[in-house]
């Protein structure tokens, strides 16, 4: 994706400045917090994070799916990224549904400005998880529940479990990844020949043991979730845990997607009313996209989008309290 129209925004040089400045990433994620707070209270900035991403032709041309949740582009070089990620409610709220399982972001450090909507109810786990390979029998221990509007901004540091629970509200967030440390070989992510070949390089470096090299996962990576009989965590392959989110990518989850993002910009009043009168008269503009343009033009409300509580698990669904009767195990 292209960075040009963002890279030089005063917002951006200052978080470069700091990456320059400070190779210790936790001083780095501390020293960006009051600029993501910042950018999430600039309603002038965001809508030309909106503006960035619809005059990307490489953003429009993508291919959503029920495994990658709807964001916008803001900024990313070889040491950070920043995005802004959408969250739907819960349809009938009620408080402590699982969005999705247990999981961890690997060797990445994440920092969150929950800067629209009602933000969501978080867990943080030990690190030191005990997974019995043949049974797949979990042992996990809570170190952290926190909703975001009482911890703003909020971190999640590299190989931590977690867990989301359904917002009451459309929410969005303002987040900033970084590596747990700088590394020689953090460059080659954006190297376009090694991204072509990225899964045999990935079993290549796990084969040799070298993923703390690298900073990747393990070649057996797990999800976790509640027991169903309530006794302990279970353990579940990520490879399958994600296949059927993976899989889903028709036409429906596209337009799923694009009214989620539009969602979004009408309640956020993110919508530029100039550029979006210049969207519905491009004539390289995707239809799909141009739909929700001349629904948000003609000031018709979009209909809500809300989040499915099914998610890839035995059960289907999980809670917080389920959650918390099984750390007692």
């Amino acid at each position: 994706m292209n960075n040009q129209t963002l890279e030089h925004e005063p917002y951006i040089q200052r978080i470069i400045a700091l990456n320059e400045q400070l190779d210790e990433r936790y001083a780095f994620h501390k020293a960006v917090e009051p600029i993501l707070l910042e950018i999430g209270s600039d309603n002038a900035f965001l809508r030309r994070v909106i503006r960035r991403n619809f005059d990307d032709p490489g953003y429009l041309s993508q291919t959503w799916s029920l495994y990658n949740i709807p964001y916008f582009h803001v900024y990313e070089n070889d040491d950070f990224i920043l995005k802004i990620h959408i969250f739907p409610a819960g349809k009938d709220w009620e408080p402590g549904i699982a969005a999705h399982a247990i999981h961890h972001h690997n060797n990445y450090i994440l920092t969150t400005n929950a800067f629209f909507g009602s933000g969501y109810e978080s867990l943080l786990f030990d690190p030191q998880v005990q997974t019995d390979p043949k049974t797949l029998r979990t042992r996990m221990k809570i170190t952290r529940q926190f909703h975001q509007k009482d911890w703003n901004p909020s971190r999640v540091d590299s190989w931590v479990p977690h867990i989301v629970f359904l917002p009451e509200q459309l929410s969005a967030t303002l987040l900033i990844w970084t590596p747990e440390k700088k590394r020689a070989t953090d460059k080659l992510r954006s190297n376009p020949l090694l991204k072509a070949v990225k899964g045999p390089l990935r079993k290549i470096i796990q084969l040799l043991g070298m993923e703390s090299v690298f900073g990747i996962a393990k070649a057996h990576t797990y999800q976790y979730y509640a027991a169903a009989d309530g006794k302990g965590f279970m353990a579940i392959e990520e490879e399958k845990y994600f296949a059927p989110t993976k899989a889903a990518n028709g036409e429906d989850v596209q337009e799923i997607s694009r009214q989620l993002l539009f969602s979004f910009i009408q309640k956020a009043n993110l919508a530029d009313p100039d550029y979006f009168r210049e969207l519905a008269a491009r004539a390289d503009f995707p239809e799909g996209y141009r739909k929700w343009v001349n629904v948000i033009n003609s000031g018709e409300t979009i209909e809500e989008i809300y989040h499915t509580r099914e998610i890839n698990i035995p059960q289907g669904s999980y809670t917080l309290a389920d959650i918390q009767n099984a750390a007692k195990y």
